[in-house]
């Protein structure tokens, strides 16, 4: 299972990049002007030859010299740091699933669904729109958007001239992972978000991708049963320990 983890880990990084990383004895400091944990947080990808004592203080200090909190993402592959940053005094936030699909086979009929291909600056406004995105951070979620190298799609749902919903999807390795679904809140529980994922998907699969994960909060209920309607189950879970 660990293998499959760090894959996905590692394709999750690319679908939604950091600005600015370093490497430091296999972990990956990234920095995303703030925008985001998953692009400002410190990732551990292999065992370390340091103290992780002198690792971890020199984490704060190139965080601190970014004027960002010092945050580390805990996955299975970190969880034997997770009981030493809790003791440094960093709190535990932001408890996600990580969710797989293990075979995509749907044929999508939706005929409301536009899929693009990459990320115009259309769709990138109607995000932030739906999802009250403040401008500073729209500005940096631009930059990020723009270095995604993995093939990336945006969709958008329409009524009448409104858009009522959007979303992103990237392929990579045959796995298709799904970012930024957003249903405008007068325009829920009327089927959007699942037609926008079920597009999404099968238009993945007519791309290459045979698998998919997506990445949601472990309190978001009603997000969870959706993609679960989809075929979606937790493979693990994630959080961040945080210092400000």
């Amino acid at each position: 299972m660990m293998e499959l983890v760090k894959q996905i880990e590692e394709m999750s990084m690319n679908a939604h990049p950091a600005l600015n990383t370093m490497l430091y004895d296999g972990w990956l400091l990234r920095f995303g002007e703030g925008y985001t944990d998953r692009a400002n947080s410190v990732n551990i990808l292999t065992q370390s030859t340091i103290s992780v004592e002198e690792k971890i203080r020199y984490c704060e200090q190139k965080y601190k010299e970014q004027s960002l909190a010092t945050t580390f993402k805990i996955t299975p592959l970190s969880l034997d740091l997770d009981s030493y940053l809790e003791k440094d005094g960093y709190q535990k936030n932001s408890l996600t699933d990580l969710m797989i699909l293990d075979g995509i086979n749907l044929t999508c009929n939706d005929t409301e669904t536009m899929i693009f291909e990459g990320v115009s600056e259309a769709w990138a406004r109607n995000y932030f729109s739906l999802n009250e995105v403040s401008a500073d951070h729209a500005d940096t979620a631009r930059k990020i958007f723009q270095n995604v190298l993995p093939a990336t799609y945006t969709a958008t749902i329409c009524q009448g001239s409104t858009v009522v919903a959007c979303g992103r999807s990237v392929i990579e390795h045959g796995y298709v992972s799904l970012y930024n679904i957003i249903v405008s809140k007068e325009h829920r529980r009327c089927g959007y978000g699942r037609n926008l994922c079920e597009a999404l998907l099968s238009h993945a699969f007519l791309h290459g991708a045979h698998q998919g994960y997506i990445q949601v909060v472990a309190s978001n209920e009603k997000a969870k049963n959706l993609y679960k309607q989809l075929g979606f189950t937790t493979l693990y879970q994630y959080w961040y320990r945080k210092k400000q």
